[in-house]
C-alpha cells in the first residue's frame, strides 16, 4: 500500500469510528426504555442487564457498521474537498477513481468480515438474547400491592384491595378472584384483614375477617355455594420466582447461519416432491377412470383411499349421483390440502432465502455506500458532522425502506427474495457509479445540462453554462 493510499484511509479512519460510536449509541438509547422497564418491574441484577446489552449489541453492529462506512465516507471526502485536496490531486493527474480505490478495497474487506459476523456471531447472539428475554419475562417481581388497583401478577389470582395501610399492613374491602381451578373458580370477599409475606418472600399471607367465599359446587355445577367465615388465612404462592436460565436447541431463521438455512431449504424442497406426486396421481386416476367408464360410475369407483370399492351403485340412480358428488368433493379437498402443504413449504423457503440474502446484501452495502458517499462528499465540499450524519441517515432510510418493503412483497410472493434483498444495493450502486463518473468528469447531471450534452453529441465534454457564455 502506497503512502497516498494510507493518507486517504487515515483521513476516513477518524470519521468512520466516530460515526460508528454515535450510531451505535443511538440504537442503544432506543433500546434503553425496554431494558429500564424490565429493571423496574423485574428487579434484575446488574450482570443480567449487561448480558442483555451485550447480546443485543450484535444486531446493532450489523446495522451500524454499513451506516458508519457511509457517514465516514461522506465526512472524509467532504473534508478533503473543502480543503481543496481533491482538486489538487486531480490537477496532479490523479483521477477520482484512483482516490477511491483504497477505500473501496477496505470497504470490501469490512463487508467480508461483516458477512462472517452475520453467519457465525450474530445467529448465536440472537439465539441467546431470545432465550434470555424469555427467561426475564417469566420471572415475576416482588409483589407491591396498591389500593384500588387489580393485581394480576400472581398466577391464578386477581386481587383488588380498596384500602391499604402501608405502616401496619392492615387492609379493608378485599376481593380475591381465585381461578387456579378452571372448573370451579371461587371469589373471596372480606371486610378487613392483614397481609404479610413469608420469610422467603415467595408467599403472600392474607388473614381476612368477616368475609365470604362464593363458588360453584364442583360435584354439581348447577349448585352455587356460599361460605361465611369470621377469620380465615389464605396463602397465595408464586409471588416471586428465583432467577434461572434455560436452554433450547430450537432456532428461528434469524438464529441460524446461511449453511443451516440452506440445509433446511433443501429438506423442504425435497418434501414438495411427494405432494406434487400425490396431486398428479389423483388427477391421473380421475382422468383415466372418466375416459374408460360412465361418468358417475367412474367417479364412484376411483381407486383412492377416500373411495369405498365395496359399494358400486347403479350409474343412473340418485344414490350414485350423490356418492359421485361426495367423491369429487373429497378428491378436491385432498388436492387442496396437498396444494396448501406445498404453499406452506414454499413460504418457508422464501422466508429463509430472504434471511440468507440479507446476510450478504447488508454487508455489500459497505461497498455500495462508498460508491455513492464519495461523490456526494466531494460535492458537499464540507466534512461537517451534521452533513455526514444527515445525508447518511437519509440514504440509509431509503435503503432500509427498500429492504422492509421488499421483504413484505417477497413474503406475499409478489417478487423473488433475491429482488427483495438486492434491489436496494443495485439501485444505489448504479446511482453511485453515475455520480462518481459525473464528479470525476466534472459533468453536470441536470436536465438542461444533459440536453446540451446530447445535442453536442459528446457526453464527456463539459459545455459552458449560461453564466459562462459571453454577453452578446
Amino acid at each position: 500500500m502506497s503512502r497516498f493510499d494510507r493518507y486517504i484511509l487515515r483521513e476516513l479512519n477518524g470519521p468512520f469510528w466516530f460515526a460508528l460510536v454515535v450510531i451505535t449509541l443511538v440504537l442503544v438509547v432506543d433500546f434503553v426504555p425496554e431494558v429500564v422497564s424490565m429493571v423496574i418491574s423485574k428487579g434484575l441484577a446488574t450482570g443480567v442487564i449487561i448480558q442483555v446489552f451485550v447480546l443485543n449489541l450484535a444486531w446493532m453492529l450489523a446495522l451500524s457498521v454499513p451506516m458508519a462506512v457511509l457517514s465516514g465516507t461522506l465526512m472524509g471526502f467532504g473534508r478533503l474537498s473543502s480543503d481543496s485536496e481533491v482538486l489538487a490531486m486531480k490537477a496532479s493527474g490523479v483521477s477520482l477513481y484512483r482516490i477511491i480505490a483504497p477505500v473501496l478495497l477496505l470497504a470490501a474487506i469490512v463487508g467480508a468480515g461483516l458477512v462472517e459476523f452475520n453467519n457465525e456471531v450474530l445467529p448465536d447472539a440472537n439465539h441467546q438474547a431470545r432465550l434470555l428475554m424469555s427467561d426475564i419475562r417469566r420471572k415475576r417481581p416482588t409483589l407491591d400491592l396498591k389500593p384500588n388497583v387489580i393485581e394480576d401478577r400472581i398466577p391464578g389470582y386477581h386481587i383488588l384491595i380498596k384500602t391499604i395501610d402501608q405502616k401496619t399492613s392492615a387492609i379493608a374491602d378485599v376481593t380475591i378472584f381465585d381461578q387456579q381451578e378452571q372448573r370451579s373458580p371461587r371469589t373471596v370477599v372480606a371486610k378487613s384483614g392483614v397481609m404479610n409475606y413469608s420469610a422467603d418472600g415467595r408467599t403472600l399471607i392474607m388473614k381476612l375477617r368477616d368475609g365470604e367465599i362464593h363458588e360453584i359446587d364442583p360435584a354439581d355445577p348447577r349448585k352455587y355455594r356460599r361460605t361465611a367465615f369470621q377469620e380465615q388465612t389464605f396463602y397465595l404462592g408464586g409471588v416471586e420466582d428465583e432467577w434461572s436460565r434455560t436452554s433450547s436447541d430450537y432456532r428461528t431463521d434469524r438464529e441460524k447461519s446461511s449453511a443451516l438455512m440452506r440445509e433446511d431449504i433443501a429438506t423442504w424442497e425435497k418434501s414438495i416432491g411427494p405432494h406434487l406426486a400425490e396431486i398428479n396421481r389423483v388427477c391421473s386416476t380421475m382422468v383415466s377412470a372418466i375416459l374408460v367408464a360412465p361418468p358417475l360410475a367412474a367417479v364412484a369407483e376411483v381407486s383412492l383411499p377416500l373411495a369405498d370399492a365395496s359399494y358400486t351403485p347403479a350409474p343412473d340412480s340418485l344414490s350414485a349421483q350423490q356418492r359421485a358428488l361426495d367423491r369429487v368433493h373429497r378428491v378436491t379437498s385432498l388436492i387442496q390440502r396437498e396444494e396448501a402443504a406445498i404453499d406452506s413449504q414454499e413460504r418457508m423457503i422464501n422466508q429463509y432465502l430472504i434471511e440468507i440474502y440479507k446476510k450478504y446484501s447488508i454487508p455489500a452495502a459497505c461497498v455500495v455506500f462508498v460508491l455513492i458517499g464519495c461523490p456526494l462528499g466531494v460535492r458537499a465540499r464540507r466534512g461537517g458532522f451534521g452533513v455526514g450524519i444527515g445525508v447518511s441517515l437519509g440514504l440509509f432510510l431509503v435503503y432500509w425502506a427498500f429492504l422492509i418493503g421488499g421483504e413484505e412483497l417477497a413474503d406475499r410472493e409478489f417478487i423473488t427474495p433475491f429482488t427483495a434483498m438486492w434491489s436496494a444495493d443495485i439501485l444505489i450502486g448504479l446511482v453511485g457509479l453515475i455520480l462518481l463518473w459525473s464528479v470525476n468528469s466534472e459533468v453536470q447531471l441536470g436536465p438542461r445540462h444533459l440536453l446540451g450534452y446530447l445535442t453536442a453529441g459528446r457526453l464527456g465534454v463539459r459545455t459552458k453554462s449560461v453564466s459562462e457564455r459571453p454577453a452578446s
